[in-house]
């Protein structure tokens, strides 16, 4: 470098005397004040420290109350009049979010409540035993309250929950209906129970599984009114002694033995604590043995008027007795030969039926020959004819 007055001076190849100590000025004059460097230093070293400090105190686990951590407050670095950095405290700065107050919101208007819906009707509650009394009446009982209550109520709903004299006389001509039906409903649950009682009357005298087998295909005439063409139970005493005729003591007991052999086996497998002979009526081994007989019995009505003339007396013989609310229909009953061919015809119908194909022919023919099938043939064709 060269200075512009030293040329004027003392030509152009003279050096400038002031150059350092110019170079020096500059120098020294980019480098900050001693003070200010010691001030910046001491609070970077501190601010790293209380780092340091705060790190290691956030690592204790603490449980209940301890485990809150304690407020922090603010540190503020200033340099003091002797050159040296100054602390202070400041406020917290852990200081909860305070969330401003909202303004309360207008409660909505009150929504009219709906109205009632109306039950779907009920069936009339079944009893489990039909031939109880108590069980009938008391399914009676409760569907004709639970109805007339239901109505009242739906009434009441409809008013705000009141009933008036004038609803109560507006809801009469319902309530003469629904008198209608409970009456229909007594009768048929009278008529139920009568019909159940003399199941389980029946049931009672006919232990014989046998005997159940042999009359469950004409036991759906018992509900048909006394008369000529008609069968009761009273005729059973006698049946029965016209069966055990029939075919003879050897085939009735083993008949009787498969029998009960059947139901054994029935019973074993059924989880239920009551039988249900409606399993055995048409097992397959059960229905075999009907036919059996069926075919044996059939056999001895070829010569028809002879042995119907033989059956309804001895039937009539050996009527059963009436029980005290017997009907006079019923004491005036008596086995007519319109009703035995009903019964025969009904009682024999599982033979027909197997009569009519070819190979059922064959395969009885096998079981029992040729002259019993033919006899039976012969007898089912008269019963048809009348």
């Amino acid at each position: 470098m060269h200075c512009k007055g030293a040329r004027k001076l003392g030509g152009a190849g003279t050096s400038c005397q002031l150059a350092p100590a110019a170079r020096k000025i500059k120098q020294e004059g980019a480098r900050p004040p001693p003070n200010q460097a010691l001030c910046r230093n001491a609070m970077s070293k501190y601010a790293s420290r209380a780092m340091s400090d705060r790190n290691k105190t956030s690592e204790v686990i603490m449980y209940g109350e301890k485990a809150q951590p304690s407020q922090q407050r603010a540190e503020i670095i200033e340099m003091g009049p002797d050159g040296k950095p100054k602390v202070t405290e400041g406020g917290f700065m852990d200081r909860a979010f305070e969330e401003k107050p909202q303004p309360a919101q207008p409660a909505p208007a009150a929504q009219a409540a709906p109205a009632a819906a109306k039950p779907a009707p009920q069936s009339p509650p079944k009893p489990k035993n039909p031939a109880s009394a108590k069980a009938q009446s008391k399914a009676i009982a409760t569907n004709a309250v639970g109805s007339l209550v239901d109505e009242m109520k739906q009434k009441a709903a409809s008013n705000g929950g009141m009933l008036s004299m004038h609803d109560l006389d507006s809801m009469q001509s319902s309530f003469d209906r629904k008198a209608q039906e409970m009456q229909a409903q007594i009768e048929a649950s009278l008529d139920e129970y009568a019909d159940a009682r003399d199941k389980v009357k029946w049931d009672k005298e006919r232990v014989d599984p046998f005997y159940r087998l042999i009359v469950k295909p004409f036991a759906h005439l018992f509900a048909e009114s006394p008369g000529r063409k008609t069968v009761t139970r009273r005729m059973l005493p006698g049946y029965f002694m016209a069966i055990r005729m029939l075919l003879g003591p050897d085939n009735v007991a083993a008949y009787d033995e498969r029998c009960r052999n059947i139901v054994a086996r029935l019973r074993s497998e059924s989880d239920s604590e009551f039988f249900d002979w409606d399993s055995f009526y048409t097992e397959r081994d059960a229905l075999t043995v009907r036919l059996d007989a069926q075919m044996i019995i059939a056999s001895h009505f070829s010569d028809f008027d002879k042995r119907a003339d033989w059956f309804i007396t001895l039937v009539n013989s050996n009527l059963a007795g009436l029980p005290d609310s017997a009907t006079e229909a019923e004491a005036k009953w008596s086995l007519a030969e319109q009703g035995c061919r009903r019964m025969l015809d009904a009682m024999l119908s599982d033979l027909r039926k197997v009569l009519s194909s070819d190979k059922g022919r064959e395969r009885l023919i096998k079981r029992h020959g040729a002259e019993i099938v033919d006899n039976a043939n012969t007898a089912l064709k008269r019963l048809l004819m009348g």
